[in-house]
């Protein structure tokens, strides 16, 4: 402990000098100068965790097949190989993610950083859509194997290696993780009782999902397909299930009907935040499908931004996946059509639109500080599936022992550009895909912390009429559909 020797040595001079004698004053310095020097050696600044979503495997992926089959089947003519699905995956498409994409990721994702990350949130979407009904039509048992899985795989490859433990996951329902596609019913009554029986789903997924949810959660989680988990030291996590709230899911009625699964969800979820606020603990919300005027049910969006604006306090961030596109949302209180997400027909260039509408519309109001109290943000981030290129996203809260900790204050966006390495194997380079680093909140944005304050000053930053903002907007765009060059237009940038 030279260093600690070298510190003494510098308190007692000091102390000399100011003319401190007393013992217990000098032993009290010096316990003080040392804990404080060792809290900032020894201790960590911030805690680090994972966000993946949207994985969308495909067993029927085939390296050479046609684009136009959704990379399922063979040409019948000789074409180019450059314009076939590539060995690993098919970047720019609609096909789905290859298995050998997918294993290879996940293997290196967790090897990097497993031993880095203290929880990961796994937003929905394992199993491939629906694409070709006709020819390869989903079945229930299929969509469950994918999920089976791809639950295997994470518990297996998210552990720490000092003493094989595993890392918290936070999984959540997608849209396409149920069958039918969008479609999800609540609890349904038992004839001739006043009991109901849960969603048969539900309690397939308790089963296979056991180890990721508190068993004190179980029966919320087979009522209604939700729960809440510690994951850390003052981190909880609200893991929802957005098909409750989604307007594409006709099998369930409005939030403001007592009794439908949507008012059940919003009456859990408000008790939940509730009671981490009693508890002194920060809160994490995930959910597969973003709330916006164009996905939620009204009255469920209502409910929703009512609640989160009400304990923002506590909520951290808002994390979703589904819209396949790097993005984030203003909401505002009892807002109208002014927000939007991408839907997997909508072109980036219409979401950018939108975007930029939003934006323009409610970060110019408020404070310069970007204070507002009726503004919530949500956060969407792109799919580990390649629509554009493979994603994952590393955020960083802050460890410090006060009212800040479990601050969300930075993530850093990482990718493999397909392209290079589906070139590199057609000419016999067999190397696998390296992730690297695309963008970081910090240096990229000029974000100190990730408030919902620092997001509307952004919004207001990109929309600015300036030459500056002009260049930000570009790579916020390109940062939009993960350096995907291609899937970008003109139109896209100087929207005014």
């Amino acid at each position: 402990m030279v260093t600690i020797k070298v510190l003494s040595w510098l308190v007692l001079s000091c102390c000399y000098l100011l003319g401190v004698h007393s013992l217990p004053t000098l032993q009290t310095v010096l316990q003080k100068a040392t804990s404080v020097f060792s809290s900032s050696v020894d201790s960590p600044q911030y805690g680090r965790f994972l966000h993946l979503t949207d994985i969308h495997l495909d067993d029927y992926y085939a390296e050479g097949a046609t684009i136009k089959s959704f990379c399922h089947r063979m040409p019948k003519k000789k074409k180019k190989k450059s314009k076939l699905a590539g060995h690993w995956g098919a970047p720019g498409t609609d096909c789905d993610a290859a298995p050998s994409l997918v294993y290879h990721s996940l293997e290196s994702i967790a090897n990097e950083w497993k031993d880095k990350i203290d929880f990961v949130l796994w937003t929905g979407d394992n199993a491939r859509h629906d694409s070709e009904p006709g020819k390869i039509r989903r079945s229930g048992q299929e969509i469950l194997q994918y999920n089976i899985r791809m639950t295997e795989l994470m518990q297996k490859h998210f552990r720490r290696s000092a003493d094989n433990s595993s890392i918290p996951i936070v999984p959540c329902l997608g849209n396409n993780d149920v069958h039918p596609h969008n479609v999800f019913s609540g609890p349904t009554p038992r004839p001739g009782t006043d009991d109901q029986d849960d969603n048969l789903q539900l309690i397939l997924y308790r089963n296979f999902w056991a180890d990721m949810i508190p068993e004190d959660q179980y029966e919320a989680f087979r009522h209604g397909g939700y729960f809440a988990v510690d994951v850390a030291r003052g981190i909880r996590v609200l893991s929802l299930n957005t098909l409750y709230f989604f307007d594409s899911n006709d099998a369930v009625g409005s939030c403001s009907a007592k009794g439908e699964p949507g008012y059940d969800h919003v009456q859990w979820m408000e008790e939940q935040l509730a009671r981490a606020h009693e508890d002194g603990v920060k809160v994490f919300i995930i959910g597969h499908v973003p709330p916006s005027t164009r996905s939620f049910k009204p009255d469920c969006l209502d409910a929703y931004v009512n609640v989160s604006l009400a304990y923002k306090d506590i909520i951290q961030g808002h994390f979703y996946g589904h819209a396949n596109a790097d993005h984030f949302q203003l909401l505002h209180r009892n807002a109208e059509d002014d927000d939007d997400s991408m839907t997997i027909q909508e072109s980036p260039s219409r979401l950018a639109e939108r975007l930029r509408d939003q934006y323009k519309e409610l970060a110019h109001h408020g404070k310069d500080d970007g204070h507002d109290e009726n503004i919530m943000v949500v956060h969407v981030a792109p799919p580990l599936l390649p629509l554009f290129n493979p994603t994952f996203r590393i955020n960083e809260y802050s460890l410090d022992d006060s009212p800040y900790y479990g601050t969300w204050t930075k993530y850093t966006q990482w990718y493999a550009d397909l392209k290079v390495w589906n070139d590199a194997y057609r000419h016999g380079n067999t190397s696998k895909p390296q992730f690297q680093v695309e963008y970081a909140t910090d240096a990229d944005y000029n974000m100190s912390d990730l408030s919902p304050q620092s997001w509307v000053r952004l919004a207001r930053d990109l929309t600015e009429k300036t030459s500056a903002a002009r260049d930000l907007w570009m790579a916020y765009l390109t940062n939009m559909v993960v350096q995907n060059e291609d899937s970008l237009n003109d139109e896209m940038f100087w929207l005014d």
